[in-house]
């Protein structure tokens, strides 16, 4: 009979009692729980660390899995961090040590030794991969219902705010101020666009495209044109050359062209070039080139990160998904982004295959 397993066998109890002491002296934000609820699946699992122990891994595996779907989740349901959660699997790796202290060592005790820490280990861990998937999971659903729920009040407030600067009867300086909120709600309305689109990137499923035959050039024209009605002051020029008909889904990638011209707009202050060209034949290339400072080295290999920034201190503090954004409607059209930068210029380019090649965007 193995010592070890049959010292936890008999002592679950005594092993509960300590543990629960414990936690409640260590970790106060768990005083509040009840006993059943504080110790709930604890039983099952040390049943589990036994089979472990013992060689009967499917049993254990079953235990360790209540332990995943007991009192991992259900701390995430309380509202505990996974500091906490840490700190308690913590507690039990050193109460059972403390415990098994007392049994005689020899060669097979030390060997089960092994396997006790091995089975703990394995336990935990699923358990903490387990909470931190869930925990951003309900976080990017969350994002997203309230990204859903914005829209709906924000298109009120623009739609009304257009009905008064557009009605002749009312004020100039009243018309003014419509205007200026059409103008708040339409950035808010991008901002929502923006969370909502990351959720789906961070959900799993990637932002989602249809591509269909399309110009490019066309679609370069119509971005091109909104960011300059938008930024009148500024020069945008535009190069168009060679076949730039494919598969594209012309609102998603209006929408990444926008990002970029955007982008550099905000970031420089000299012209910009706008240039599309195709590419034996095989895809189209997109490139936005703005002239100033260059992008630092660390910055450009997370440029497209979400939340990624440069300086913050600047006019323009978005949310930081604009390239983010980019990279995953390229991504589902099965393409990819790059960037160069140095004293003279920096460039964003983007390769659209022509043939559509859907792939599940990367989740940052």
């Amino acid at each position: 009979m193995d010592r070890v397993a049959d010292f936890i066998r008999t002592n679950k109890a005594r092993i509960a009692t300590r543990w629960e002491e414990e936690v409640r002296a260590d970790l106060p934000v768990l005083k509040t729980l009840s006993r059943p609820v504080l110790e709930d699946h604890l039983d099952e699992f040390l049943d589990g660390l036994v089979d472990w122990i013992e060689g009967d891994t499917d049993r254990a595996e079953a235990a360790f899995e209540c332990l995943v779907e007991g009192p991992a989740l259900q701390r995430l349901g309380y509202g505990f961090g996974l500091e906490t959660l840490s700190r308690e699997y913590s507690k039990i790796r050193m109460v059972l040590v403390r415990e098994l202290l007392d049994i005689p060592v020899d060669e097979e005790t030390r060997d089960s030794m092994l396997r006790f820490h091995e089975g703990l280990d394995r336990a935990i861990n699923t358990a903490m991969q387990r909470y931190a998937s869930r925990r951003e999971e309900v976080r990017e659903r969350f994002i997203s219902i309230l990204g859903h729920d914005l829209r709906d009040p924000l298109a009120t407030v623009r739609i009304s705010a257009n009905m008064l600067a557009s009605n002749p009867s009312i004020k100039n300086e009243y018309r003014l101020v419509a205007a200026r909120i059409t103008r708040a709600c339409s950035r808010m309305q991008r901002m929502v666009d923006d969370v909502l689109d990351f959720a789906r990137g961070h959900l799993g499923n990637g932002i989602p495209s249809n591509p269909t035959q399309n110009d490019m050039g066309d679609i370069c024209r119509a971005a091109v044109d909104e960011v300059s009605a938008a930024n009148p002051q500024r020069q945008i020029t535009l190069e168009l050359t060679g076949d730039l008909h494919g598969a594209f889904d012309r609102d998603r990638v209006h929408q990444a062209l926008g990002n970029l011209i955007a982008n550099a707009i905000h970031h420089t202050t000299g012209p910009i070039e706008v240039r599309a060209y195709d590419r034996e034949h095989e895809s189209v290339v997109t490139e936005v080139t703005s002239h100033g400072a260059p992008i630092p080295e660390d910055l450009r290999r997370r440029i497209f990160d979400p939340f990624a920034r440069g300086d913050l201190s600047g006019p323009h503090k978005g949310l930081g998904l604009g390239m983010f954004i980019v990279n995953q409607i390229a991504l589902s059209h099965g393409g990819t982004c790059d960037i160069e930068s140095d004293e003279s210029a920096t460039t964003f380019s983007v390769h659209w295959p022509r043939v559509a090649q859907h792939r599940k965007a990367a989740a940052g």
